[in-house]
């Protein structure tokens, strides 16, 4: 959500932490601030809306080597300048941007305001900074370390000091913080992002830990205040520089990416074994015996990537006759979960840093069941809890809503199942059909991309709507939540989606005119009740626009508008149906003249409750 971004070292640090916060706008915000030391005093400049309206501000030559950034996402407080970050302790001493949510923030201010304390703003993280402030005298790692045994909640946060212009000081506690470790510079930030294009060399800090940084060297201790001796990681930021290379959008770049991010989920091919059959997934730790133990599968995730999880359902069930429950992360922690040992977890996050699934898996390893992680983000907060997993390799996604992670998360699900599958059920030819059909995705999907036009009919048509029905059967169902999702986010037309055998149970009676619906229709074993349930929808005045891989007389009598990807295996077609979904909600959301890469009111990663 929030995005934080520290800088000490020998450049100016404001363009630096401008930047970093550039690299970090996918993730969402409202508003931003800058927080540099300026002639011995701690300046802040912050603004509403886009980081242009705060780079308008910041017109001042401010010739400082140390500063610290944030983009805010609203939880306490509205969206003002006022609340946004960083904030100051009365006095002026002290700093803070905050990542996170403070529970007890009402109390600890109560406590400051009886001392005389006077807040600017609505926010729990200026508690924070008068705390801090109220134990400066004790110098700045004691008067932060005391301020930190005394917060309820989760926090990211970098601390600036007036009279201490050669140190930052980071704290974590359920929220991301990574350092970057430059040629004389430093970097602390929510997000390795933030300094791609500085550094490659990153330290992942740990929940509990603090961060003592100046411009040469760094020091990590734990609440105890004992040194930690931390690895130092090299990351590929190659693909992760933001760049539109000639797209209008990132969210058209990253649906046009997905031949190639398909194709690295697959290691480029690497991840398959087409003499055998077969896929080979080396991160999930698990040997081939370990797959006969497994009696249940259960998929941790929300959003979208619960819907890939629902697909991943169907696929792992038919390849593998292992049962799947798919789980929305947030409802998890709230019911008691039963964790058994022969219950194979899997925690799908594209960023590795949702807070409810983290907090799911904190819950089941808790209980002592087995955690793989799918995730995008190297080093993430998931990455580093799990027992094991697979990086689905999609490359940094800047739209906050998510189309290739999806894909890729969709592609390595299917690997996974098929890599059980071959051990414990499949035979050796259905397991080479697969494979091939995995091979063919990429080219499948870039013939789709050059049909993009075709999608702009069906995006006039449902722009001027005020709701849209998607459906589908099967396999298709997910895929029509997940299309629903798409079109809401970035057009914010309402969408909902419903398996059209429901359709007699409730939705019909929304059919209209004014109500289009896209159905998601394949050739298999749902094929005519779809068309059944479309020919329903036509009877009472319902405007049809039909996903397909095939087209035949029927077809094209009951659709309005018919938009046909290649044909594919049963199983690997939502990985084809979804990329014309993913265009219509681009293209109406185009239309509409919407701010198609930062939706109103959403965050690209969601790391508070």
């Amino acid at each position: 959500m929030c995005g934080i971004v520290g800088y000490l070292g020998n450049r100016e640090a404001v363009p630096v932490l401008m930047q970093g916060l550039k690299q970090l706008e996918y993730r969402g915000y409202d508003s931003s601030g800058v927080g540099v030391l300026h002639r011995k005093k701690i300046k802040v400049i912050k603004e509403q809306g886009k980081l242009e309206m705060l780079e308008r501000k910041l017109t001042d030559k401010l010739n400082t080597n140390i500063g610290i950034a944030h983009t805010r996402w609203a939880t306490h407080g509205g969206v003002t300048t006022e609340n946004a970050h960083p904030h100051s302790g009365p006095e002026g001493k002290v700093a803070v941007v905050h990542n996170g949510i403070i529970d007890n923030f009402s109390n600890l201010k109560e406590e400051l305001q009886a001392k005389g304390n006077v807040f600017l703003s609505e926010t729990d993280s200026e508690v924070v900074a008068h705390l801090v402030e109220e134990y400066i005298d004790l110098g700045p790692e004691q008067a932060v370390s005391k301020a930190l045994s005394r917060l309820d909640g989760t926090y990211g946060m970098l601390f600036l000091f007036r009279d201490h212009p050669e140190m930052i000081i980071g704290a974590r506690n359920g929220s991301p913080l990574v350092i970057g470790i430059g040629q004389e510079e430093m970097f602390l930030a929510s997000d390795a992002l933030a300094f791609a294009g500085f550094t490659q060399h990153a330290v992942f800090v740990d929940d509990g830990e603090m961060v003592i940084l100046s411009n040469k060297d760094y020091r990590v201790v734990n609440r105890q205040n004992i040194q930690i001796n931390k690895n130092v990681e090299e990351l590929d930021m190659s693909s992760n520089i933001k760049d539109m290379q000639g797209f209008p959008h990132f969210l058209l770049k990253e649906i046009f990416e997905q031949p190639k991010s398909v194709f690295r989920a697959m290691g480029r091919g690497g991840r398959l074994l087409p003499d055998f059959g077969t896929a080979l997934l080396g991160g999930l730790n698990m040997e081939k015996r370990d797959f006969y133990d497994i009696r249940k599968i259960h998929i941790l995730a929300m959003g979208t990537a619960m819907y890939a999880g629902e697909i991943g359902k169907y696929i792992i069930e038919d390849l593998t006759r292992i049962p799947v429950e798919v789980s929305d992360a947030s409802e998890l922690c709230g019911i008691n979960p039963i964790v058994e040992k022969d219950t194979l977890f899997v925690a799908v996050s594209q960023s590795g840093e949702t807070r409810d699934t983290i907090a799911a898996v904190q819950e089941i390893k808790q209980k002592g069941g087995r955690v793989l992680g799918l995730l995008n983000a190297v080093g993430s907060t998931m990455a580093r809890m799990t027992d094991g997993g697979a990086y689905i390799h999609a490359g940094a996604e800047f739209s906050v809503a998510s189309t290739k992670a999806f894909t890729s998360q969709v592609t390595v699900l299917a690997l996974m199942a098929l890599m059980i599958g071959r051990t414990r059920d499949i035979s050796l030819t259905r397991g080479k059909e697969l494979v091939q059909e995995l091979m063919d995705l990429p080219d499948k999907i870039t013939s789709i991309l050059e049909k993009a036009d075709e999608i702009k009919k069906m995006a006039e048509r449902i722009k001027d709507h005020h709701s849209v029905m998607y459906m589908g059967r099967g396999i298709n169902y997910p895929v029509a939540m997940e299309a629903a999702l798409k079109l809401k986010e970035v057009s914010y037309i309402h969408a909902e989606a419903y398996s059209a055998g429901s359709l007699k149970h409730g939705p019909l009676a929304l059919i209209c005119e004014e109500i289009p619906s896209v159905f998601i229709c394949t050739s298999g074993d749902y094929q005519e009740k779809t068309i059944s349930n479309i020919q329903e929808v036509r009877a009472r005045n319902g405007r049809v626009l039909v996903i397909s891989n095939y087209e035949d007389d029927t077809l094209r009598k009951v659709a309005d508008e018919l938009f046909v990807v290649p044909s594919s295996d049963s199983l690997l077609s939502p990985l084809l149906t979804i990329v014309p979904c993913q265009l219509l909600g681009y293209y109406t959301a185009l239309a509409l003249g919407r701010d198609i890469d930062q939706p109103r009111n959403l965050a690209k990663s969601v790391t508070t409750d």
